[in-house]
């Protein structure tokens, strides 16, 4: 199971608890970045800021570790977390977009709008935390891009040295068969 940080501002307060619990429940250790209780005062990006850095220092330690923010704005979220070095954060409204991010750029943090109902909410998590990237060259290329633009400034391609053997090669079921 996966470590996730979770946090809330006051328009996703509600949910955001009731996802932390949802979690819990079903076995991922969850931390809570989040107020202890409703402050309708509060402000979203002291809340983004600590789920992306969380996010990132366990990464970085070899965790298996996503964020997971409700907000009363999901996008004002998405642009403070994206902040953080080596944030990836996206919103989705369903299983399928939360999928789709990690298994497109490796999205680590998932931003929900507080409004969501908690069944699609829950389903969008579980589906993001459970999803995984894909071993494709292209992809990888891509986000290693991304991470040089974003800690040098340029896309020179320096980062994306492969060899032969690095190479993930897949077979569909007919070439496994064939090859027996």
């Amino acid at each position: 199971m996966a470590r996730i940080h979770v946090a809330a501002d006051h328009g996703g307060y509600e949910l955001g608890r009731a996802l932390a619990q949802r979690a819990r429940d079903a076995g991922h250790e969850v931390v809570w970045h989040g107020a202890e209780a409703l402050d309708p005062g509060d402000d979203y990006p002291v809340f983004a800021i600590r789920v992306g850095r969380a996010v990132v220092t366990d990464q970085d330690a070899g965790i298996d570790a996503f964020g997971v923010l409700t907000l009363d704005e999901a996008a004002a979220g998405v642009v403070a977390a994206n902040k953080v070095n080596g944030a990836r954060a996206v919103p989705a409204a369903s299983p399928r977009g939360a999928a789709t991010a990690r298994e497109v750029v490796d999205a680590n943090v998932l931003v929900l709008e507080g409004i969501a109902f908690e069944e699609n909410a829950w389903l969008t998590v579980s589906a993001f935390v459970t999803a995984r990237l894909p071993h494709d060259v292209s992809r990888g290329r891509q986000i290693l891009q991304i991470e040089e633009y974003e800690n040098a400034g340029t896309i020179e391609g320096w980062a994306v040295q492969l060899e032969p053997e690095q190479v993930l090669v897949t077979h569909d079921a007919a070439d496994a068969a064939s090859d027996l």
